[in-house]
């Protein structure tokens, strides 16, 4: 009997399997990721992460009264964003 039994219950998992095979749903792995991450910028010491001791550059400048609307404020510094 315990062998009959086995038997069912392999039968039973290789056509539980292949219907969520033919639905086109993974029984293994871990589950799709809900939402991209967030975004944190460069990692320390990479290139491009900005230095809050270096003033920003002419263009830079020009660039962050386009971003801020021309306030006429300073507008956020590399301070601010580092």
């Amino acid at each position: 009997m315990r062998l009959v039994s086995r038997a069912l219950h392999e039968i039973r998992m290789s056509l539980t399997v292949a219907g969520w095979t033919w639905l086109g749903l993974s029984v293994t792995g871990p589950p799709p990721p809900t939402a991209d991450p967030p975004l944190t910028g460069p990692p320390e010491g990479h290139p491009e992460r900005v230095r809050p001791d270096v003033p920003l550059t002419p263009g830079e400048t020009a660039l962050q009264r386009q971003l801020t609307g021309g306030s006429g404020g300073p507008g956020p510094s590399r301070a601010q964003h580092g």
